[in-house]
C-alpha cells in the first residue's frame, strides 16, 4: 500500500484547527486526528520494521526497515507531544500568555511540522526529501517564535537563517550528485531517485561524489546540530514551547541524520568502501561530544542543558556510525533510547516551566517539596540520559565503547572522560535545582499543606503518566536490546544504510 495516506490525518488536523471557533473544538480535533495519525503510522510501519512486509518503493516514496523505524519514532513522540501540548499550550492560553489565534497557529504548525518529518523519512526522490527538510525548518521557525518576545524572535531568526543556509548547501550537494549521475550515464528520470543513485553509484565520478557529500554532510549536519554548526540548537530548544523542544531533540535531529545516512550509503557505494565517510563521522562526532562537555560546565538554564545533551548524543551516534558494522548497531540502539529519554526530559522541563515560570536553575527553589512527581521523574530521566543502568543508553554506550576501545583506544579514553564530565554536570545541576530550598518557601509550603488547601501540592497529571511510560520503555529496551529478535531487527535496519 502506498504510504501517501499517512499524510491525511495531519492535513485534516491542520484544516480542522484553523477552522475551529473555540478552544474546546480545536483541542478535541487535535487529539482525535493525532490519535488517528499515530495509529495509521504504527499499523503501517510495524510490519516493515519487523520484516513481515518486503518493502514499498516507487519514484516518490519508499518504505524499508529504516524508514519504518523512523516512522515509529515519529509516531510515538507525535502522540505524546500532542497530548502534552493540550495541557501545556492550554495552560498558557488560560493564563493569557498566548491568544486564541496563537493557540490555533501552534497546533496547525505542529501537525505540518510532523508531516514534513514523516515525508522526509518516506521520500525516495531526493528533491522531495530536501523539500520536506526545508519544510521542517519553515514550520518550526514560527513555533520557536510563538511567544513573539525579543529572545524567542531572535532564536527563531537564528534558527531559520542557519538551518536554511545548511539546507541550501544540502541542495547544492544533491544537485552535484545528480549531475554526477547524469555524467555517468544514468537515465535522466533516475538521477533524483535514492535507490537508482545507490544502484549506479559506481558510474558517478569520484571527485563529484566526494564534493557532493561534503556539501550534504555540512548542510544536513547543521540540522543535526553537529559542532561547529550547532549554534542554533541551544537557543531554539530553550525558547520553543517544551513539547516542540521534545520533538526537536527526540525526532528532528534523527530525521536529519537519517538523510545523511542515505547519502552516506551512496557515497560508500561509489568508493567501494566506507573508510572516507567513517573518518568524517568520527571527527565530527568526537568534537560534538567534547564541545558539549565543555559547555555543560557553564550552564545555568535547564532547557539549554538538555539541548547540549542532545548535541552530545548526536555526536555519540555519529562517532559510533564511524565504526561499522557493530558501531552502527549501537548507534541505532542509541537513537531509539535517546528518542524516548530526551522527549521525557523535555516534557518534564515543561512542567517545571509551567510552575516556576523560569528556565533559570538558580531561581527554582523547594522543587522536591512542591513538585515531587516532576522531581522524581525528571531526576530519573537524567539518570537514564547519562547511561546509568538499567537505562537502555547504558547498553548502547557499552556497545559503542567496546568497539571504540579496540579501534581507537586513545580517542575512546578521551571520549569517556568527556562523558564523565557531562554526567557530573547534568546530575549536579539537576540535584541543585530539585533539592535547593529557601527557608521562607519551605515554611509557605508547610503552611499551605497544613490548611489542606492543596495549593502547594502537585497533582499527578497526564505529563507524569507519559514520562513514566517513556522511562519504563527505556528500561524495557535495555533488556530487549540483548535479545536475538532485537539483533535481527536492528541488523536489518543497519543493512539499509551501511555499505
Amino acid at each position: 500500500m502506498n504510504p501517501i495516506f499517512l499524510a491525511i490525518p495531519s492535513i485534516l488536523a491542520t484544516v480542522w484547527t484553523m477552522a475551529s471557533k473555540n478552544e474546546k473544538t480545536a483541542r478535541l480535533g487535535n487529539l482525535s486526528f493525532s490519535l488517528f495519525g499515530f495509529l495509521a503510522m504504527i499499523f503501517y510501519a510495524v510490519p516493515f520494521l519487523f520484516s513481515f512486509e518486503r518493502g514499498f518503493l516507487n519514484a516518490w516514496l519508499r518504505m524499508d526497515s529504516f524508514s519504518a523505524l523512523m516512522t515509529v519514532l515519529i509516531a510515538c513522540v507525535y502522540i505524546f507531544a500532542s497530548i502534552i501540548s493540550v495541557r501545556y499550550i492550554g495552560h498558557e492560553y488560560a493564563e493569557k500568555i498566548i491568544t486564541f489565534l496563537q493557540y490555533k497557529m501552534y497546533f496547525a504548525l505542529f501537525h505540518l511540522f510532523t508531516l514534513c518529518m514523516l515525508v522526509a523519512v518516506l521520500a525516495n526522490n531526493v528533491l522531495l526529501l530536501w523539500l520536506a527538510l526545508e519544510g521542517t525548518t519553515l514550520f518550526s521557525t514560527f513555533l520557536v517564535g510563538l511567544y513573539r518576545r525579543k529572545t524567542s524572535m531572535e532564536a527563531a531568526w537564528k534558527y531559520m537563517i542557519l538551518c536554511s543556509t545548511g539546507i541550501s548547501l544540502g541542495l547544492l550537494g544533491i544537485l552535484l550528485l545528480s549531475y554526477g549521475a547524469h555524467v555517468g550515464g544514468v537515465m535522466e528520470g533516475n538521477i533524483f531517485l535514492l535507490d537508482k543513485l545507490a544502484e549506479n553509484a559506481a558510474v558517478i565520478p569520484a571527485n563529484i561524489v566526494k564534493l557532493a557529500f561534503v556539501f550534504l554532510f555540512i548542510g544536513f549536519g547543521t540540522k543535526v546540530g553537529l559542532a561547529p554548526m550547532h549554534t542554533w540548537l541551544p537557543d531554539a530548544h530553550s525558547k520553543a514551547p517544551s513539547p516542540i523542544s521534545a520533538i526537536f531533540s527526540a525526532v528532528l535531529l534523527n530525521v536529519a541524520l537519517y538523510a545523511i545516512l542515505r547519502f552516506k550509503f551512496i557515497t560508500d557505494s561509489a568508493f567501494l568502501g566506507s573508510s572516507w565517510t567513517n573518518h568524517l563521522f568520527l571527527i565530527f562526532g568526537f568534537f560534538s561530544v567534547v564541545l558539549s562537555a565543555l559547555m555543560m560546565l557553564i550552564q545555568v538554564n535547564y532547557k539549554r542543558m538538555l539541548a547540549y545533551s542532545s548535541i552530545e548524543h548526536m555526536g555519540l551516534m555519529l562517532f559510533s556510525l564511524g565504526m561499522p558494522p557493530l558501531g552502527a548497531v549501537a548507534a541505532v540502539m542509541h537513537m531509539i533510547a535517546h528518542t524516548f529519554t530526551k522527549s521525557a526530559l523535555f516534557f518534564g522541563a515543561g512542567e517545571i516551566l509551567i510552575r516556576w515560570k523560569t528556565t533559570k536553575i538558580s531561581k527554582i527553589k523547594n522543587m522536591f517539596a512542591e513538585a515531587k512527581y516532576t522531581s522524581i521523574l525528571f531526576l530519573t530521566g537524567i539518570v537514564a540520559i547519562v547511561a546509568i543502568p538499567p537505562s537502555a543508553m547504558f547498553v548502547s554506550e557499552y556497545a559503542m565503547f567496546s568497539q571504540a576501545i579496540i579501534q581507537h583506544p586513545l580517542v575512546a579514553i578521551l571520549l569517556f572522560i568527556a562523558l564523565g564530565i557531562i554526567a557530573y554536570a547534568m546530575l549536579s545541576l539537576s540535584m541543585e535545582m530539585i533539592f535547593t530550598t529557601d527557608e521562607e518557601g519551605a515554611k509557605e509550603v508547610t503552611r499551605l499543606r497544613s490548611t489542606s488547601s492543596g495549593a502547594a501540592r502537585e497533582r499527578w497529571n497526564v505529563t507524569h503518566t507519559i514520562m513514566t511510560v517513556e522511562l519504563a520503555t527505556v528500561v524495557f529496551l535495555a533488556w530487549w536490546f540483548t535479545t536475538p529478535m532485537a539483533m535481527k531487527v536492528i541488523g536489518n535496519i543497519v543493512k539499509t544504510f551501511i555499505y
